[in-house]
């Protein structure tokens, strides 16, 4: 079954105008107003909580107070009381994909909010988080150089920063955790019981912008598709996934190719069911699934007839980036190379600007769902 969800990066309200000014002004990103609303604005939203407008304060004063500590630019004589809640992939954890990693991090800050912790991030495989997303400018700042980790790793009694530790523990100084599965849908609660609304995109964009290299790059293939914020939807298909007699490992587009068609033509018939006459975005692990919706599919073949031929209206046009080479996992390539997983980052912030998205099984498909 494929489930669709989302709504357009400005809400009814939202000062729609702010999106043409730059975010991320201290990373030099560009581009990133395409995608990505300042995070000055996002916090003078009144449906924002005011708990995470108060963190986002306090958060930046104690990371601060820790740093010029350590730099031996504070009169303070201990900031012991300063706690951290650390979100990583180290050298040496198991930690899952993209999603796996960032699906969380909202529900990261409601606890780490409500324990009285910094919250930071910390990605050693396969390449530094910063090279796909970086804090916004005046958002929260979670980078953890090799500078504050040295600090940090010289204060850990604990030599693992506690991993999996109670956040709720004041003893433990440091608290770290790789994934939790259940935070998506534990945030979702919590915004339907007792926000009343999404929040999820928000505090995402609170935390993170894309960087420059992305920025550029989500630019490009938007301006090239001719997709503007909220006027498209999308459709993501993990057909790799381990269902269904699926081993990753030994994947062909053609040894699936019956149940693979019948999954792409129920996800494009959603998400066009749900924004009709709209252009979609395709994004899927195959890129030979993307291949088949845009040259071999029904839906291509209509299009042609509608544009080329004019036998009938236009129903929906399916657009992709350049798909001639396949997504790299995060959790299982061997590329160590950043830039080979650019168009997993690419991938999911486009869809994240889209009005809706369109997808099946898997993480990725629903964070990019969260974020739209």
């Amino acid at each position: 079954a494929f489930v669709a969800g989302g709504r357009s990066i400005f809400s009814p309200g939202d000062d729609g105008g702010a999106a043409n000014s730059t975010a991320a002004a201290g990373a030099g990103v560009e581009n990133v107003a395409l995608s990505h609303r300042p995070a000055h604005v996002i916090l003078q939203n009144p449906r924002l909580p005011d708990w995470i407008k108060r963190y986002a304060s306090w958060h930046a004063v104690q990371r601060k107070r820790y740093i010029d500590f350590k730099r031996g630019n504070s009169t303070e004589t201990s900031v012991s009381d300063i706690k951290f809640l650390i979100s990583r992939c180290l050298a040496n954890d198991h930690c899952g994909g993209a999603s796996d990693r960032l699906q969380d991090m909202p529900y990261n800050m409601k606890v780490a909010n409500e324990t009285n912790r910094v919250l930071l991030v910390r990605w050693e495989k396969p390449a530094a988080l910063e090279n796909f997303l970086v804090p916004p400018a005046n958002g929260i700042d979670w980078t953890i150089d090799d500078e504050l980790l040295a600090w940090m790793r010289e204060d850990d009694d604990n030599g693992n920063f506690n991993l999996k530790g109670k956040e709720s523990d004041d003893k433990k100084r440091f608290v770290s955790t790789i994934r939790r599965d259940s935070a998506a849908p534990i945030f979702r609660q919590y915004e339907i019981n007792e926000v009343g609304h999404k929040i999820y995109h928000e505090i995402f964009r609170l935390t993170f912008a894309p960087s420059r290299q992305l920025a550029d790059r989500v630019h490009e293939t938007m301006e090239l598709l001719g997709l503007a914020p909220g006027r498209f939807s999308s459709v993501h298909l993990r057909v790799k996934y381990p269902v269904r007699g699926v081993d990753e490992r030994s994947f062909t587009f053609e040894k699936h190719r019956h149940q693979i068609v019948e999954w792409a033509t129920n996800a494009v018939n959603c998400a066009a069911e749900l924004h009709p006459n709209s252009t979609i975005y395709v994004s899927s692990d195959s890129n030979d699934t993307v291949g088949y919706l845009l040259e071999e599919s029904h839906f291509a073949r209509h299009y042609i007839d509608a544009t080329v031929h004019k036998k009938h209206p236009l129903v929906v046009k399916l657009v992709a980036r350049d798909y001639s080479n396949g997504n790299e996992h995060v959790a299982f390539s061997d590329n160590v190379e950043a830039d080979g997983f650019m168009s997993v980052f690419e991938d999911m912030m486009i869809m994240g600007m889209g009005k809706c998205v369109a997808h099946g099984v898997g993480g990725y498909g629903r964070l990019a769902a969260a974020l739209s």
